[in-house]
């Protein structure tokens, strides 16, 4: 049976796409419980996978309680999958104060000093948002978790390897005919040879190979040899994920580890819990939140896969959700910008029809030096101040025009992006 998989609509490189898809509806391609159907999966409905028992979510944090390491999984862009999260991090955190620690995929290991900083509010929002969208984006799937984390005290954990030094263009063929597809280059950039201070893999799980294998089939213009450099960059970051937890876990013996992580990463055990465990055999769970509702104007996100059935329990648990995200709940102006030097702030290049800036009367070429008070001189200035705003509310943007400064109204709000017409 073929099975759907959402493709994360982020600026990441189709790389991460085994890593963090996740699935369309429980009843294709929904993994195997020896005793509950789970093509019958419920939202909100929590099935412990092995027996096919029906928990509640005090049951269930009971359970979690008992373990030093609990996985769970996420796409990225579903907001239910964050919510389930944030719930496991804070009863956790509360029956075991000053012990539990949060490891995060979307942390990058040099980030590591910004995270403590973060936490021990040595560093503000926009200082934090600046360094994490380095590392990542999507901040506002995130926001909550790393608030609680920084009001709570809990560690933040950073997990993931570090950007390879190496650039694309190092990395190609010196005797090819043609530069390679950016995919390809793509490719053997993250499967780059880890360095001496970088982790062992284990290359030879079969299930693991299968099943993430599945994933590249037909990147790479069909080259099998590209689809295995897919594989092994997703390796590269599954065992250097596994090294950082298994050190922190290693380090701090009387403390908790909540991992944070794209589902492929943590289903089935084979990609960090597996590989942890090679480095600290310490009890783990994994909870495996389970699309079973997918809104049928968003099905343009969905690939086509075909993993293989496995001989593995998917997860200790899964938990039924509706896949909800976040998109058109954001306020925007609907401007394209550019940095501007003098004036010092942020050119308008463009002005969206219908727009929030279109109604207040904002033009292009106008640069934005304010909004609602606060100081705009970079991009990532307004970026932030847009993060705080909220739709239908109102403000005011500072901007010099032709030499002069004007205060214009604003309304922020939501931006309707046109969907392209398919070709008949």
């Amino acid at each position: 049976m073929r099975a759907l998989f959402t493709l994360l609509l982020m600026s990441l490189p189709v790389f991460f796409l085994a890593g963090c898809a996740t699935q369309q509806l429980a009843g294709e391609g929904a993994p195997a419980s020896p005793y509950f159907n789970l093509a019958e999966l419920k939202e909100e409905q929590i099935i412990h996978v092995p027996t096919g028992r029906v928990v509640t979510e005090d049951e269930l944090i009971d359970y979690l309680s008992r373990f030093r390491v609990i996985y769970i999984g996420e796409a990225h862009d579903s907001v239910n999958d964050h919510r389930i999260q944030l719930m496991a991090i804070q009863r956790l955190s509360r029956r075991f104060p000053g012990k539990v620690a949060v490891g995060m995929e979307m942390l990058r290991l040099p980030y590591q000093e910004a995270a403590d900083q973060w936490v021990k509010g040595e560093i503000d929002e926009k200082e934090f948002l600046q360094k994490w969208t380095e590392t990542w984006g999507q901040y506002e799937y995130y926001k909550d978790i790393l608030a609680y984390a920084r009001d709570a005290k809990i560690p933040l954990v950073a997990l993931n390897r570090e950007k390879p030094k190496k650039s694309m263009e190092a990395m190609m063929p010196a005797k090819a005919a043609e530069p390679p597809s950016g995919e390809n280059a793509m490719a053997k950039a993250m499967s780059a040879e880890p360095s001496k201070a970088e982790v062992e893999l284990d290359e030879n799980d079969p299930y693991y190979n299968a099943y993430i294998g599945a994933f590249f089939v037909g990147h790479g213009d069909g080259k099998p040899e590209i689809g295995k450099m897919f594989l092994r960059g997703q390796m590269l970051w599954d065992e250097t994920m596994a090294d950082t937890a298994a050190k922190y876990l290693s380090a701090n013996p009387d403390h908790k580890l909540i991992v944070l992580a794209g589902g492929n990463h943590v289903r089935y055990g084979f990609g960090i819990p597996r590989r942890v465990f090679r480095r600290v055999p310490e009890p783990f769970a994994i909870v495996d939140p389970w699309i079973v509702e997918f809104p049928e104007d968003k099905l343009d996100r969905l690939m086509d896969v075909s993993p293989p059935p496995l001989p593995l329990p998917i997860a200790d648990f899964v938990w039924g959700v509706a896949y909800k995200d976040l998109e058109g709940q954001k306020a925007m102006l609907g401007v394209g910008i550019e940095d501007s030097e003098e004036p010092k702030g942020v050119r308008i290049r463009s002005v969206m029809e219908l727009s929030p800036a279109s109604k207040a009367g904002l033009l292009k070429d106008d640069v934005i030096t304010a909004v609602d008070g606060a100081e705009v001189k970079v991009l990532f200035d307004l970026t932030f101040e847009m993060t705080k705003k909220a739709i239908g509310q109102a403000g005011e943007v500072k901007v010099i025009r032709e030499g002069k400064e004007l205060t214009v109204p604003v309304t922020f709000d939501k931006v309707e992006h046109k969907k392209a017409e398919k070709k008949p």
